[in-house]
Order: structure tokens, then C-alpha cells, then sequence
């Protein structure tokens, strides 16, 4: 087993407090940074990612009404804080959380195109409810098939996390119907993975 990611992180505002995250997921052998940043901090944090050949991904929480200078819900404005900075910076895409935030999945995806560094997959039980629970992928209003085909379309390349918040001491059944749910939409499509191939 290999850690991939970390976070969602709180990178210090600091230059020696980001550091010592950087040096962190370096020494775990990480791919990525998962944290929700202040647009001040992009400058540094590009000299970190950089530095230590690390992906930073901006992960989103839904949009607070009692927050208006929380932003990183909004894909138009994590674009902002990464366009013409270096490729490994982008977006920790959690397409539950833009549901829960009125936004559609896949016209999120489209707005940060080339620029989704990993996926916390998720389907929930209402459009624009910042407190829609979890359901299993496909039960729900996340467009799950739009948000694979379009990665698809975009060649992504990173990882895909199936995250699932709900009934948290009984999640395996529903986590191995979500994993079931993405393989067989997978080989729907005629996407079978090398390790797939390999065990068959």
C-alpha cells in the first residue's frame, strides 16, 4: 500500500510552518498536498510545490453563507489562484461539496480542464443543500458518470477518491457498492485498468 495525499491540511501561513508540511509529504512519499489556502499564500506555496516536485491541490468545503470570505468553493476562483502558476498546482476536486454548493460537477470540471490534480468522488441526496448526506454513487444527484466521462475526456491522470461521510460505523457495504458502482461503469465504457487486465 502507498499514501498518496495528504490532508486537507492547514499550511501555515509562514514560510518555515509551510515548509515543514512540504518536507512532511516528501518524506511519505506523496504525489500531493491537499490543502484550502488563502490566495496570499500562492506565491510561497509555488515555491514549495517546486522545490519538492509536489502536486498542491485546493480542496473545496461548500459554500457558507456565514463565511463570505471563504471562496474555495467556487471552481471559477481556485482557476484564479492557480492559472499561470505551475502545472503540479490545482484543484482537489470534492464534486460532493460543489453539489452541495449549487454547482454542477461536470461544468466545474470543464471550468478547471487541465488543471484537477485528484477527485473526492462523492453522490449526494440534494442540488444545493450544504447539508445533503452521502449516498452511494449513482443513488444520488452528483451526475457520477458525467464527472468519470469527462475526467475521461480530460486524460486526467491523478487519482480518484471514493469518500462516503455517512453512517460512519457501517460504511464498508456502501463503500464496496460505491467501488462496485465505478468499475462497472468502467467496464461499461471499455476502460479496464492494467492491474484489472492483469487479474483476470
Amino acid at each position: 500500500m502507498i499514501v498518496v495525499s495528504f490532508g486537507v491540511v492547514d499550511i501555515p501561513r509562514d514560510k518555515d510552518g509551510a515548509r515543514k508540511i512540504f518536507v512532511f509529504g516528501k518524506k511519505l512519499g506523496l504525489r500531493a498536498i491537499t490543502a484550502e489556502p488563502a490566495i496570499e499564500q500562492m506565491d510561497m506555496l509555488e515555491k514549495l510545490v517546486k522545490e519538492f516536485d509536489l502536486k498542491l491541490g485546493i480542496h473545496n468545503h461548500p459554500k457558507r453563507a456565514s463565511e463570505p470570505d471563504y471562496k474555495v468553493w467556487d471552481p471559477a476562483y481556485v482557476l484564479k489562484m492557480v492559472q499561470g502558476r505551475d502545472s503540479r498546482m490545482g484543484a482537489m476536486a470534492d464534486v460532493g461539496h460543489w453539489t452541495r454548493s449549487g454547482i454542477r460537477t461536470v461544468d466545474a470540471l470543464k471550468i478547471l480542464d487541465g488543471r484537477i490534480i485528484g477527485c473526492h468522488l462523492k453522490d449526494i441526496t440534494e442540488f444545493g443543500n450544504p447539508d445533503a448526506p452521502d449516498l452511494p454513487l449513482g443513488e444520488g444527484v452528483s451526475d457520477v458518470k458525467g464527472i468519470l466521462l469527462d475526467l475521461r475526456r480530460q486524460n486526467f491522470k491523478g487519482y480518484v477518491f471514493i469518500e462516503y461521510e455517512r453512517d460512519w460505523e457501517n460504511t464498508v457495504p456502501d463503500i464496496g457498492q460505491c467501488i462496485g458502482y465505478v468499475r462497472g461503469f468502467g467496464d461499461a465504457q471499455g476502460w479496464s485498468s492494467p492491474a484489472r487486465a492483469a487479474n483476470q
